[in-house]
């Protein structure tokens, strides 16, 4: 369920939009609690060519699953995905749907570099899906009247 709104300007109404989603993936060779996850965020964002308030972003990390056929050998690691979530009319999807399919592409290493992090893989595939979300939604603002000239001091 979605945390709810904090309280809205005045016309502002929340509506369920349509929105298209990019989910990429990166494992990252440290900690969670290594991780500040608001740096990431800001790294992941030009990444994804994802800027309110056309599209907004979701930074979630998950310890990576120690499995016991991997022993200590396995390093600590992290995996991280980053959604972008971008209005499916909105004239920045195809930027967003771009920047994800290209990151995808990078090696773990300019991963890395790009988000500032120790990236040991990246996940090819982009999760690509249509969903909805709430978003407050300002309606047009109503025409200025002409601005009266300033007094003449």
């Amino acid at each position: 369920s979605q945390p709810p709104f904090p309280p809205l300007p005045e016309g502002v109404v929340v509506e369920e939009v349509s929105v298209i989603k990019f989910t990429v993936v990166v494992t990252i060779s440290a900690e969670v609690n290594d991780i500040d996850v608001t740096e990431l965020e800001a790294s992941f964002r030009p990444a994804q060519q994802c800027f309110e308030p056309e599209c907004q972003l979701t930074v979630t990390l998950q310890p990576v699953e120690q499995s016991a056929a991997r022993g200590a050998l396995q390093a600590a690691g992290t995996v991280a995905s980053s959604t972008a979530s971008v209005f499916k009319d909105g004239n920045t999807l195809s930027a967003v749907r771009n920047a994800n399919y290209v990151f995808a592409r990078n090696s773990a290493t300019q991963a890395g570099n790009i988000l500032n992090q120790p990236v040991s893989e990246v996940d090819p595939n982009v999760n690509e899906r249509e969903d909805t979300e709430p978003r407050a939604v300002a309606p047009p603002p109503p025409s200025a009247p002409p601005t009266p000239p300033p007094p003449s001091s």
